[in-house]
């Protein structure tokens, strides 16, 4: 896991490994947003690293890849 510069815990998904999962499950930003109940804004922040990737988001989305195979 690597760290997050602004916070003390380690990131659960990076913002490269987000972009790679919604690519495999066919998803926009926006189709993700709406899927997980958040603002796009909140994924944009997430897409482009400013925000860490909540480590529930981060299970839920590997979930719904390993359901795709």
């Amino acid at each position: 896991m690597l760290r997050c510069a602004y916070l003390d815990s380690p990131m659960p998904m990076t913002s490269k490994q987000l972009r790679t999962a919604l690519k495999h499950l066919g998803l926009t930003q926006v189709g993700a947003a709406a899927k997980l109940g958040i603002a796009p804004r909140t994924m944009r922040y997430w897409v482009a690293g400013e925000r860490r990737i909540p480590e529930p988001v981060a299970i839920l989305l590997r979930t719904w890849l390993k359901e795709q195979t």
